[in-house]
């Protein structure tokens, strides 16, 4: 009965404690206080943190807002919720001068965008970094929190995922401004894991198509992140999981934050060594400081070293294994100034060292017989400069420009002896061999305009057009222009209208020739023009649906190779079942619902996806391996004072597969083999539905110096056995004749993991 009575006058005596924040807003709203907000920018997730003591409806708001980095910005006789310019310390006074430049700022136009910002629950779209370390994800990885958004494929093996029907190399990832070169674990065996650190992250920014000039030489998506904000003199975490040991270092004193983060892969402790030894690290560290009132300097650096060896078949008689030895750096300088209340620029300069020596060979004397010695090596310096102008309160314009210079060796060797069922493939040459070194250089220059522009007080147009060219790729000209425009129509507080129309260019960058397949030259740019159109509406506060639709045409591809069969080969580019696809052409349309929601301590997300990807190759439409019909999301996350607890589920239809059959050679002579190994029609058939179900519970515990968290995460909770790939070989039959017999690989099995994270 006390502790009852005690948490009635507790709540009486902090009426806005603990609530929902769009709850309080819209209680303030009732009684007439001219607030307006977005629930892009203010989330479903977001609580009260501090009682608010202040006189004045307005300033207990700004009180409210204040731990989420928000404030209020006077326009046009009303307050709107805007982030806070500076995230130490949001205005007091919140009347402010009518800055409509602001507000538009805030205003997203491109569709096709997901915002994941702050330390929230987790939610379908809109995931902060304690949410991504609390989503059910292998490793915690805050790339792989993409593959949970409408329109992704991914195989759940891989951090990579496909963007609405794209390639791989299709997504950018951007950090604190710097797009990051190859910045994966693991590299040469799947990328299984990103080189970020989720603990030293604070926001993400997911653009999965449609996105503005700034950013271009990416076809798909885009994937932003900015470094964890510093705000208390000293921060210290030291975590330990079966994937990482981890360290984190963060502070701010005066006009000076910094942030240190440093992890080890653990995988080689915890895996038998004849399966190989999977090392490999990574550091990134952030120095900011001020020089003078209006210029903020920001020095950062990444660095990934790996020393990994994978073997897949440990009969010594069929052994498979690969191992590379790959060293990555990237450092960045960045000076932010601001030159007056309505100018701004960002000015970096940038250095990139890569270093990758791959290594592997396969022994199955009845199958492939291949070794292979592949030699990368990368060094770029680059100058970057972006502006923004607000002239008034109708209009955002930005420009910038960037300039690279970069020199690249390539020194690569392989050779194959093929038997058995691999020398039967039509057109299979009995063994191959390979050698192709290359030393390209040269430049790779981009500049671009855009205005954001409010038409009327619920219309605003934004518009862009890029220019990139290379140099390095010795083609006579192939500059390419990139024009794209956005419209958004609020057409009440509930609902909002967006379409996009945009053109880009993806060029074939210097580290990417395709030595491994016998390739020396570059190819042009690759071109893909996307019509996206969506809605936004606002059932409630808390529950949001979301519709979307887009038209993906893509043109001027080069070539690309794949394995018809088996993904997870050790050395792909050197098995019998290797195929070079030129499609002249290709498109990815699709339809994308979402609906999304809270209540109380609970939130959940869903999401369904209707889409369709293929190539146009000599005349016929063929569907991409990874074309899933249909695609479904969903999860939910439950959060209290000690425990949290998620759930995600994953569904999608099998990706594409090819048929293979044994027929009689009708060229065989005497020297010829009497069997021959064709394929049917190229992804025709399908495998069966991909379904995963993971789970993640975190426990947190006060101890007498910070808190410790300890959690146990399950992918693949129902150990779902999804399959990647089929295995195909050769067999005498009873009646003594030759046939194929097959047997099929899996994607991830159900895989536990636990760990422990110390705050202080």
């Amino acid at each position: 009965m006390l502790t009852a009575i005690l948490t009635v006058a507790a709540h009486a005596a902090a009426p806005y404690f603990g609530r929902p924040v769009i709850e309080v807003l819209e209680e303030f709203r009732e009684q007439g206080s001219p607030v307006a907000y977005s629930t892009a920018l203010v989330l479903p997730e977001l609580r009260v943190t501090v009682e608010p003591v202040a006189a004045g409806t307005m300033n207990r708001i700004l009180e409210i807002l204040k731990p989420h980095k928000l404030t209020l910005e006077a326009v046009e006789g009303i307050f709107v919720v805007v982030r806070a310019d500076d995230p130490h310390e949001a205005p007091s006074n919140p009347v402010v001068a009518a800055a409509d430049e602001d507000v538009l700022e805030n205003i997203t136009v491109s569709a096709s965008r997901y915002e994941v910002v702050g330390s929230t629950p987790a939610s379908s779209i809109r995931i902060g970094r304690q949410s991504v370390e609390n989503m059910p994800d292998v490793g915690s990885d805050p790339i792989r929190i993409t593959q949970r958004l409408p329109g992704v494929a991914a195989s759940g093996a891989s951090a990579r995922a496909h963007f609405r029907g794209g390639e791989l190399n299709e997504v950018g990832i951007i950090l604190n401004g710097q797009r990051l070169f190859a910045p994966f674990h693991v590299r040469d065996y799947q990328n299984i894991f990103s080189t970020i650190d989720a603990r030293a992250i604070d926001g993400v920014e997911i653009y999965t198509g449609g996105f503005p000039v700034r950013f271009g030489d990416r076809m798909s998506g885009v994937v932003v992140l900015e470094s964890a904000d510093r705000d208390v003199p000293r921060h210290t975490e030291i975590g330990i999981s079966v994937f990482n040991t981890s360290l984190l270092l963060s502070g701010s004193r005066n006009d000076t934050e910094w942030l240190l983060s440093a992890r080890r892969g653990n995988l080689d402790k915890v895996i038998q060594s004849k399966f190989g030894q999977p090392a490999y690290y990574d550091v990134f560290s952030e120095l900011q400081f001020s020089l003078g009132n209006n210029t903020t300097v920001t020095a950062n650096a990444l660095y990934a070293d790996d020393a990994v060896t994978i073997v897949l078949e440990t009969d010594p008689a069929e052994r498979e294994e690969v191992g590379s030895d790959t060293k990555s750096l990237q450092a960045w300088l960045q000076f932010s100034t601001r030159w007056s209340n309505r100018l701004t620029s960002r000015t970096a300069v940038s250095y990139t060292g890569y270093d990758n020596l791959r290594l592997g060979s396969t022994g199955d004397a009845e199958k492939v017989v291949a070794q292979v010695s592949d030699n990368r090596d990368l060094t770029e310096v680059g100058f970057r400069q972006d502006w923004t102008f607000r002239p008034n309160g109708t209009h955002a314009l930005q420009w910038g420009f960037a300039a690279y210079n970069s020199e690249a060796t390539f020194d690569y060797s392989g050779r194959a002896e093929y038997n058995g069922l691999s020398a039967l493939f039509a057109g299979q040459a009995s063994a191959v061999a390979r050698r192709v070194t290359a030393a390209p250089s040269g430049g790779s220059y981009s500049a671009y305009l855009a205005d954001r522009w409010k038409l009327s007080p619920t219309l605003v147009l934004q518009w862009g057009l890029r220019w990139d060219d290379q140099t390095y790729t010795g083609l006579a000209s192939d500059s390419q222009l990139s024009p794209r425009i956005g419209l958004l129509k609020q057409w009440s507080d509930k609902l909002d209208l967006r379409i996009s129309w945009g053109r880009y260019h993806q060029s074939q960058g210097i580290h990417e020739l395709q030595v491994e397949d016998g390739l020396s030259n570059y190819w042009p740019a690759q071109r893909a023009d996307q019509l996206i159109g969506g809605i936004q509406y606002r059932l409630s506060p808390t529950l949001e649906l979301r519709v979307e639709a887009f038209h993906k045409r893509m043109r001027d591809m080069r070539p690309r190779f794949e394995n018809l069969f088996d993904p997870l080969a050790p050395i792909p580019e050197l098995q019998a079942d290797r195929i070079r696809l030129e499609p002249s052409r290709a498109s990815s349309t699709g339809l994308e619902l979402s609906l999304n929601g809270s209540r109380g301590n609970l939130s959940w997300w869903s999401s369904y996806t209707l889409s369709r990807v293929q190539d146009r190759i000599e005349g016929r439409d063929e569907p991409r391996i990874w074309d899933q019909r249909h695609s479904f999301n969903a999860g939910l996350s439950w959060s209290g004072k000690q425990w949290e607890l998620s759930i995600a589920a994953n569904a999608h239809s099998g990706w594409r597969t090819t048929g293979l059959a044994l027929i009689d050679n009708p060229l065989a002579g005497e020297e010829e083999r009497p069997l021959v190994a064709v394929t049917g029609p190229r992804n025709a058939l399908r495998l069966g539905t991909y379904t995963s179900v993971d789970l993640r519970v975190n426990r947190h515990f006060d101890v007498r110096r910070g808190s410790l968290s300890a959690f146990i995460e399950v992918s693949n909770a129902l150990n779902r056995r999804n399959t990647c790939c089929i295995d195909w070989d050769i067999a005498v039959n009873d009646s003594g004749e030759t046939a194929l017999e097959s047997s099929r690989d899996y994607w991830l099995p159900l895989l536990p993991a636990i760990g422990f994270l110390w705050e202080f």
